[in-house]
């Protein structure tokens, strides 16, 4: 089951509407930041490649390992981490 793709702006949008007192900058930074790492082909510890959204929070870790669940059908990822090209496939 495929992620929900979102872009990176509108994500933010959607996290400080939840968490009104969190700064867009910092949040912004951080997602950017851990998208690079995921376009670097950086890795969870059980070897999938990190879930974007959940990494910026937690660290570097795939959906999996981070919410004990293999279903992502109900979840947010980064579009530009959902459009993995050959060269992003794990």
């Amino acid at each position: 089951m495929a992620f929900i793709p979102i872009q990176l702006r509108e994500y933010v949008r959607l996290y400080l509407k939840s968490n009104p007192h969190a700064d867009e900058c910092e949040i912004t930074a951080r997602l950017q930041s851990t998208l690079d790492e995921y376009k670097a082909r950086k890795r969870c510890s059980c070897g999938a490649p990190i879930w974007v959204i959940g990494s910026a929070e937690v660290g570097y870790m795939c959906f999996a390992c981070i919410t004990g669940s293999a279903d992502t059908s109900e979840d947010y990822e980064i579009a530009e981490a959902c459009d993995k090209g050959p060269d992003l496939k794990p």
